[in-house]
């Protein structure tokens, strides 16, 4: 039996869309020993996937070095191939290493390379190329997160069911389309029978606490801060359509096949999950033409946030409608 070590710490998004990668690797090496190098969230996504028989939780640098240090590996296939992964894999000991993309030498001095897929790192760890290319032929390639019931909430059978996310990471306030707004908008909703559920981190609880004091009798219930991440990706599962601007959890609800409406700011739409390999329908709303900084890049708006504020409710209500 191979043990094999796969490394990856970061992001949410991409995390998320590696998982056909995750997934052939599994299928090639059924009988292996498969170990996940991995941050919470990689954890959180997919624990319950069967890929992977057990979990490193990379945190700080020396912490996980000491994890992994007197660890033996016939294969390390590092997908993450950053400095610090390839300063770790220097610790480990392994028979072959397949880098997705920089060695560390390249990484060093920058030196542009391709970045390899599923099926030519698959093949490099001796599979023979017509039974890959097989695989992958009759494979679609679709990102298929694996879910399980939440049993989270009630669902009521005449209403369809709209998660909602406010937030976005710390680091990105440019992207976030401003709690009046939402709020604004759940009040449409809810107005029009839809049952409304909100989710984030604690970084939301302000935000939600806000909107639950506009209504009454149950019309928005929040499971902010209530859920860990394989619990909110069942959650996702079960509802009819998520809302929220452009961060993790439309990858998550995208990921599990989901309908989703991404609400852009300074970032551009060619991140949208529209225009990845998932399931369901995807759209997206973007700034006026008017708004000639958009898309900038800056984590913190400058000015008055613009071009969040060319996007109306309206809008998102004729797309959820649509």
């Amino acid at each position: 039996m191979k043990k094999i070590l796969i490394i990856r710490f970061t992001s949410l998004g991409d995390l998320v869309t590696l998982e056909p990668t995750f997934r052939a690797f599994r299928a090639f090496f059924k009988d292996s020993e498969i170990t996940f190098l991995t941050s919470g969230i990689g954890k959180g996504l997919f624990s319950d996937s069967g890929y992977f028989d057990e979990f490193i939780i990379h945190n700080k640098f020396f912490q996980t070095l000491s994890l992994v240090k007197n660890k033996d590996f016939d294969l390390v296939i590092n997908l993450q191939c950053n400095r610090p992964s390839h300063f770790l894999n220097l610790a480990i000991s392994k028979k072959k290493v397949i880098n997705k993309s920089f060695n560390l030498f390249q990484k060093i001095f920058d030196i542009k390379v391709h970045s390899k897929s599923a099926s030519e790192m698959i093949k490099l760890t001796g599979f023979d190329e017509r039974i890959v290319d097989e695989y992958f032929e009759k494979d679609n390639g679709f990102i298929k997160l694996p879910t399980s019931k939440s049993n989270l909430f009630e669902k009521n059978s005449d209403n369809r069911v709209i998660a909602i996310s406010t937030g976005t990471s710390e680091r990105w306030l440019s992207k976030k389309w401003g709690v009046n707004n939402y709020l604004n908008l759940i009040k449409e909703l809810v107005k029009n029978n839809y049952q409304i559920v909100l989710i984030g981190s604690e970084l939301e609880l302000e935000e939600s606490e806000f909107i639950l004091k506009n209504f009454q009798n149950n019309e928005v219930t929040s499971f902010v801060n209530k859920t860990n991440l394989t619990q909110l990706k069942n959650l996702l599962a079960e509802v009819d359509l998520y809302i929220g601007n452009d961060s993790g959890p439309s990858h998550i609800a995208a990921g599990v096949g989901t309908n989703t409406i991404t609400i852009f700011g300074s970032t551009d739409i060619k991140h949208c999950v529209k225009f990845m390999p998932y399931t369901g329908i995807h759209e997206y709303l973007k700034p006026s033409e008017d708004i000639k900084c958009h898309p900038c890049y800056k984590t913190k708006c400058p000015t008055n946030m613009e071009c969040m504020a060319s996007i109306t409710v309206n809008q998102i209500i004729n797309l959820i409608v649509k």
